[in-house]
């Protein structure tokens, strides 16, 4: 048993990785793979010979796997306190609440686990719910939904649009612009394709603005627009009864 059982490779970086000293090696080669045996290990490891070595590699090994699993162990941690943050900004975002209760939310449920599982407390402390991190996430997940539908109306042969006007609580006028097109597959699809937010006068040019916007938005093509309806307002009705 040579000295090559010391080391392994490691198949991401493609390199040759000691276990003895956890150190990767630039070059994956015999010869640099002896000097840095020889350089740094010898003096004490040249004396575990035949099973002694055999032991000795093994429980190097079985130190590394730990190791190993508890890296993969804490990405998966961390990738699912991320996945649980978003999560959470989606129902925040869903049910129209100030982005400030995600502390809120945060306390109360940092409060249940203290109760029903303390041990695992401090992963629930990991979940970042602040005001900001919040606003960036929903940010974040707009613009997912936003590049998602562009990339399902590029492929549409026909589509056409449904207008919606109606005015919220604060008194502005909410233009809700939603998208029905068809693939060469036959596979339909229908999303909210935009929010426009009318500030001042919302003229039938007002609208046709922020419809000719949203059309730009999407880059769709005005010769593949089969129809618009609308909801029956006077501003959104030609000057010609059909």
């Amino acid at each position: 048993m040579g000295i090559e059982v010391f080391f392994a490779k490691d198949e991401l970086k493609q390199k040759a990785y000691c276990l003895i000293c956890h150190e990767h090696l630039s070059v994956m080669k015999e010869y640099n793979i002896r000097r840095h045996y020889e350089t740094n290990h010898a003096p004490i490891y040249s004396k575990y010979t035949g099973k002694l070595r055999e032991d000795k590699v093994e429980s190097l090994k079985r130190t590394l796997q730990i190791q190993q699993g508890l890296i993969k162990k804490n990405f998966e941690n961390n990738e699912n306190v991320t996945r649980a943050g978003y999560e959470i900004t989606k129902i925040i975002s869903q049910h129209g609440k100030p982005f400030s209760d995600g502390m809120y939310i945060k306390n109360c449920i940092i409060e249940a686990v203290n109760c029903l599982c303390p041990l695992n407390s401090s992963l629930f402390d990991g979940i970042s719910l602040s005001a900001s991190s919040v606003s960036r996430r929903t940010e974040e997940l707009g613009k997912n939904i936003y590049l998602q539908i562009c990339e399902k109306t590029s492929n549409m042969l026909w589509y056409s649009l449904a207008l919606d006007e109606s005015v919220d609580i604060s008194g502005t006028s909410q233009l809700l612009i939603f998208i029905r097109g068809v693939d060469e597959n036959i596979s339909i699809t229908e999303e909210l394709a935009s929010v426009c937010s009318i500030h001042g006068t919302t003229t039938g040019k007002d609208i046709f603005d922020e419809l000719e916007q949203t059309i730009s938005d999407y880059n769709l093509e005005w010769e593949k627009l089969s129809c618009v309806t609308i909801d029956g307002a006077k501003n959104m009705a030609g000057s010609k009864k059909v």
